[in-house]
């Protein structure tokens, strides 16, 4: 376990007081986590079953920060694969939410020699299923489960709930995935660089579901939520304005939105 050379990955997340000020609390946090790691690995059956940091939290925030698996807390990282393996080949444990891997380390738990292989397993295995792909990113969607693919960085993400969406590629992407895994006719349109558009060919919806919608916790995410008519068909309009980096829709929501209208399509 080798974390203190990881300062500057930690310091430059951060972002929260000046250069050198993030840089020093970077090394105070790592140090003070690093004991940590090391007095939690050296109980293997609290490490095992009740770690130090909840959730495996602060292993998660290494691997987000590029930290490679030769540095990290390694049978705190063993338990961590063996817990996503279990998951997603027996559906076993709970709460694996925004879980980071390396894609090579995910393909090597879960058997696969490649995304190929991956994809091809899954794809047998699975009742439902739906793939979105753009530029560096792929999204793959199965039997309730979603990856996230980022091969720029090398790194994918099980079930991704709080992943912001800041651009309206990324917005693309999640709805292309969405719109295939539900089975729901829909289309983006972006009426300015921030105003996006979704509209979805909802016949046989009533009024009354789409109210109920609109007064839903997730249609906070978004600013309008209504019926519309285009040449003679009903239409639900969602109207989204992004804030960009300073946006609050994230994967989850989006993901939300697709099951409740899924269900009111019946």
């Amino acid at each position: 376990m080798e974390l203190k050379k990881h300062n500057t990955e930690l310091a430059q997340r951060m972002h929260l007081l000046d250069e050198s000020s993030d840089m020093t609390l970077a090394r105070e946090l790592i140090e003070l986590h690093e004991e940590k790691c090391r007095e939690c690995q050296e109980d293997r059956l609290r490490c095992a079953t009740n770690p130090a940091c909840k959730n495996r939290n602060f292993l998660n925030a290494l691997i987000e920060i590029g930290v490679e698996p030769h540095d990290l807390p390694r049978f705190c990282y063993s338990q961590y694969l063996n817990q996503v393996r279990r998951f997603v080949l027996e559906g076993k444990g709970l709460g694996h939410v925004d879980r980071r891997l390396p894609i090579k380390d995910l393909l090597s738990t879960l058997k696969v020699s490649s995304i190929r292989h991956f994809r091809t397993k899954f794809s047998k295995i699975w009742k439902k299923s739906s793939v979105s792909q753009a530029a560096d990113i792929m999204l793959v969607s199965g039997d309730g489960l979603l990856f996230k693919f980022d091969f720029s960085r090398g790194i994918a993400t099980l079930n991704p709930v709080h992943d912001v969406i800041t651009g309206l590629e990324e917005f693309n992407l999640y709805v292309n995935l969405f719109a295939r895994y539900y089975d729901l006719a829909v289309e983006v349109r972006d009426l300015t660089s921030n105003w996006w558009l979704l509209v979805f060919d909802v016949a046989g919806i009533e009024a009354a579901e789409v109210r109920s919608l609109a007064k839903s916790k997730v249609a906070r995410e978004f600013e309008e939520v209504y019926l519309a008519e285009e040449d003679g068909k009903k239409k639900l309009h969602i109207e989204l304005i992004s804030k960009g980096q300073y946006s609050t829709l994230e994967s989850g929501h989006l993901r939300e939105l697709f099951e409740k209208i899924e269900k009111m399509k019946g």
